[in-house]
């Protein structure tokens, strides 16, 4: 069971750290990107949200829920741009 915990750890992070990343690459792209780049940001600060929650680190914790918070206003943003 332990190993399982640690393996679901694992995926978390590491598929945040993926979805952090693309953001990145994608904000490197241009302009033309957006919104996709603010919906990786979110998934990957979300994500890393759930991990930090789970292995009980604050910092990640506050810093995480802060990014969702900024974020979350460009995914509104860009939800309502693309259903336009």
């Amino acid at each position: 069971m332990v190993i399982i915990y640690k393996d679901v750890d694992n995926v978390l992070q590491w598929s945040a750290v993926s979805l952090i990343l693309s953001g990145h690459v994608l904000t490197s792209v241009g302009p033309e990107t957006w919104p996709w780049n603010v919906f990786c940001f979110f998934a990957g600060a979300l994500l890393f949200l759930v991990w930090a929650v789970r292995v009980r680190i604050p910092a990640q914790i506050v810093v995480n829920a802060a990014s969702i918070v900024l974020t979350g206003a460009g995914v509104i943003n860009g939800m309502l741009t693309l259903i336009k």
